[in-house]
């Protein structure tokens, strides 16, 4: 076990790699607001799986939530990140995902903190997959975007953390960034803000 119960981002969990953990929650937080933690309120709807999911918020808000999760489920933590598709078509794979890769230099303050400690939340903590095929679901997150087929990606900090002790934990997620938003036209702004969030666990 590393410092402050992070598991080495190069072993396997429960026979998955730490890449195919974090494509399940990136799907799990960029698809329907029926499991959507800010949507619903809660946690745990959607988890159900021996990997619990903790996601920030979005940039310039707080989130502050309670969370039960079982004794021995691992918790994968994600501070900051981002995640996009193909709005246009002819927008290609290669410039989805060299927009996408951008993120890595505006997400500069990962942090996540358990108990007051901190966890390392070094390079090798982004991941940065490349495109692939999704279908963007009915009631989706996106603002109504319509359902269907698109080329999409993602860029994170993602960090596996072994299970906690039976009580009480703090666990506190947060980024300062300036991320690159596209407007209708194509033109690239950029927006500053924290992303923090507060999950008061009970772990029974």
């Amino acid at each position: 076990m590393a410092d402050f119960g992070a598991v080495d981002r190069h072993l396997d969990v429960e026979g998955r790699s730490l890449e195919e953990w974090v494509h399940d929650m990136a799907l799990w937080m960029n698809g329907s607001k029926d499991h959507d933690v800010i949507s619903t309120g809660d946690c745990t709807v959607g988890q159900d799986g021996p990997v619990f999911f903790l996601q920030n918020t979005w940039l310039g808000e707080v989130l502050i939530m309670d969370c039960t999760i079982p004794a021995d489920a691992y918790i994968l933590a994600s501070p900051g990140g981002g995640f996009g598709f193909n709005t246009e078509p002819d927008e290609t794979p290669e410039g989805l995902a060299a927009f996408g890769r951008q993120l890595g230099q505006f997400f500069n303050d990962p942090k996540i903190i358990v108990n007051g400690a901190s966890v390392p939340v070094g390079p090798s903590a982004w991941i940065d997959p490349e495109p692939f095929e999704y279908d963007v679901p009915e009631n989706n997150i996106f603002g109504g975007y319509p359902a269907g087929p698109v080329t999409a990606h993602y860029g994170g900090w993602w960090v596996m953390l072994e299970p906690l002790e039976v009580g009480e934990h703090v666990i506190i997620l947060a980024d300062d960034s300036i991320s690159p938003v596209k407007d209708a036209d194509g033109n690239v702004h950029y927006t500053e803000g924290t992303a923090y969030a507060v999950y008061d666990i009970t772990v029974e």
